[in-house]
């Protein structure tokens, strides 16, 4: 078995910890009054968990309605300018330095309540005002346990007891059958494409492709699709249609592979993202592809030892 296989199997235990975790921090740990603003940010599969997380927040209507921001880290400052009386989540797993951090010490120094949402065992930075830890180290890139995990622990803290609920609900979800997305994923698609939560799902999905299997795919929102990048697929690309039901191209999207997205609570759209990632796997192996090409030695201590450029 894969480590990539290991983690994605550890997932919903990982759940179970941090959301019982998670549910009994403290209200004196953070600001009184709550927040005026929640900006989120992170990069690569940290940005798309931040943007999900904004995702679930808005799909609670029962939630206090205070403007939600989600971006890249490198352009906090620029598209976002955090300020008195903001909640700050830098999503960063390894915490290793680089944009993220640096949008996070700027978010400080302009009076921000800065939470550092980072694996167990990672250090606090300077800058951070509050840590929120996720899930071990992962030993291996893609990022796929830290993804949710993050999900799991930033929804948790901020929608409460009914959030928690919903993630023990999901642990019940059975594993995807490796062997049977094997048979439906071939060798994988060239697009991938969904709106609103749908579209951040193909992108980790893209990503997730990328990283396990090598290959060369692309994601796109369904109406951007529609406008421009339709022109330049032919009939014998495969395309992957990850559907809500309110998307409008439902019906123009002739998809290889569905993959829907059912149900109004906040976290319907879980499930989906749990399929995606099995579906990356399957299509690494069904290539020949090794997903564990870029494991991480592990130290005498039993944790990831760092090799080359970390990721913020």
């Amino acid at each position: 078995m894969t480590v990539v296989e290991q983690t994605m199997r550890a997932q919903k235990n990982q759940w179970r910890e941090i959301a019982t975790r998670v549910s009994t921090l403290e209200s004196r740990d953070f600001p009184h009054g709550g927040p005026k603003r929640i900006l989120f940010f992170g990069l690569g599969s940290s940005y798309i968990a931040a943007k999900l997380c904004q995702l679930t927040l808005k799909r609670d209507r029962t939630r206090r309605r205070v403007p939600i921001i989600a971006c890249p880290s490198t352009h906090v400052g620029l598209d976002a300018q955090p300020g008195k009386g903001d909640w700050v989540f830098a999503f960063t797993h390894r915490a290793s330095g680089g944009p993220t951090i640096q949008a996070l010490e700027l978010a400080d120094r302009l009076g921000a309540f800065t939470v550092q949402v980072s694996a167990q065992g990672v250090e606090q930075h300077l800058c951070a005002q509050y840590l929120l830890p996720t899930t071990p180290l992962e030993r291996v890139e893609p990022h796929t346990a830290a993804v949710t995990g993050a999900i799991c622990a930033v929804t948790s803290l901020l929608l409460g007891d009914k959030c928690v609920e919903e993630w023990e609900a999901l642990q019940s979800l059975p594993t995807p059958s490796l062997d049977l997305c094997r048979r439906r994923a071939g060798k994988g698609p060239q697009i991938l494409v969904g709106e609103w939560e749908g579209e951040w799902l193909a992108r980790e999905g893209a990503l997730k492709l990328m990283e396990m299997a090598r290959l060369p795919v692309r994601a796109f929102g369904s109406e951007e699709f529609f406008h421009g990048p339709m022109f330049s697929s032919t009939d014998k690309d495969s395309v992957w249609h990850i559907s809500l039901p309110k998307d409008p191209r439902n019906d123009q999207i002739k998809s290889s592979h569905q993959i829907g997205v059912f149900g109004s609570s906040p976290l319907a759209w879980m499930p989906a993202l749990l399929e995606l990632q099995w579906m990356a796997l399957a299509t690494a192996l069904n290539n020949g592809v090794d997903p564990d090409l870029n494991l991480r030695p592990e130290s005498s201590s039993g944790s990831p030892m760092a090799t080359g450029s970390e990721r913020a």
